[in-house]
């Protein structure tokens, strides 16, 4: 399988979270991930996305996030970037589940679901999120 890529760009609302959702939905299926797989990587993409909404681009949707998806033999590789506030992973540390508020466990998820999860920031001073899900080959 040749790498297909997708690209869209959404306003940074909650509104549009749906978009991406149900884009990052069609990869999995094209990727061949079993359903609770496919639910798992929609539901991380989905947290990654209300992260960037809620504290980089503080609901303001006059910023935007860019989403492209790129599909090859062995990945499913999303790379999130927008122009909102720079945002440290190694901020956010390991809690006790009984000291996580509703609504924290995002980058938990995240982590848990997607096999690579990197953070970084462009030459142009843009937020960067890569996450990768590796799929299952088989050789016979």
């Amino acid at each position: 399988m040749a790498s297909d890529h997708i690209h869209i760009r959404i306003p940074a609302h909650p509104a549009h979270l749906k978009q991406i959702r149900t884009m990052t939905a069609k990869v999995a299926a094209a990727a061949g991930l079993a359903e609770e797989e496919a639910c798992s990587v929609i539901l991380a993409v989905d947290e990654a996305c209300s992260n960037i909404i809620k504290h980089c681009c503080k609901d303001d949707p006059t910023r935007s996030i860019d989403v492209t998806v790129t599909l090859d033999r062995d990945c499913i590789c999303l790379t999130l970037v927008d122009n909102g506030k720079p945002f440290d992973i190694d901020s956010i540390k390991s809690r006790d589940i009984r000291e996580i508020k509703p609504g924290g466990l995002g980058v938990h998820i995240i982590r848990q679901v997607m096999d690579v999860v990197e953070y970084s920031h462009t030459p142009e001073g843009l937020n960067q999120v890569k996450l990768v899900k590796k799929l299952r080959t088989w050789n016979f």
